[in-house]
């Protein structure tokens, strides 16, 4: 069964991706566009583990160093480090209560935005982090957040009728 949850978690990437490039990338209401992908990464990391949490990181951070045209591994790296942490919570937190997914996505949200801004920004000599914070982190932390709290439940909803399904294959097969 382990294809069928490499399937479904590749098709929710790419769901993911088109929302976030298509969908919210395009709409005329908010300037910001809220970071589906790291809902993606740290909902999986939260729920499913390190392991999964790091897989899911690498895929989420590949698609979006493709579609950014920049190096290769520069969105991959943090997402990686940020699946892992979360995964690492996995064994410490509930994961169906929805309180503490939204305050790692917060505070994942806010490590990523540091992370552009260090690498993107601050390594070019742009100085004014709080005109960054201000008008990039805190809005896209705000959006991101407030899909979380939607998104979070779809992904759970799906991880249990993967992980039914795969229960239901392993007795069977015993």
């Amino acid at each position: 069964m382990k294809i069928k949850r490499f399937l479904v978690m590749a098709l929710v990437i790419f769901v993911g991706y088109l929302l976030q490039f298509g969908l919210f990338a395009n709409s005329p209401l908010i300037d910001t566009v809220p970071n589906i992908l790291l809902i993606i990464t740290v909902s999986f990391g939260f729920m499913k583990g390190k392991n999964q949490g790091m897989a899911i990181g690498f895929a989420c951070g590949l698609l979006l160093d493709i579609v950014s045209m920049s190096s290769v591994g520069f969105h991959m790296i943090i997402l990686i480090i940020l699946g892992y942490m979360t995964g690492a919570l996995h064994q410490w937190m509930y994961s169906d209560y929805i309180v503490f997914p939204l305050i790692v996505t917060t505070f994942s949200s806010l490590i990523y935005g540091m992370y552009l801004y260090v690498f993107q920004f601050l390594i070019r000599n742009r100085l004014d982090f709080v005109y960054y914070l201000l008008h990039v982190i805190l809005p896209e932390v705000i959006y991101t957040v407030i899909l979380t709290s939607l998104i979070y439940q779809i992904l759970s909803f799906i991880n249990y009728k993967l992980e039914m399904t795969e229960r239901r294959s392993a007795t069977k097969f015993v």
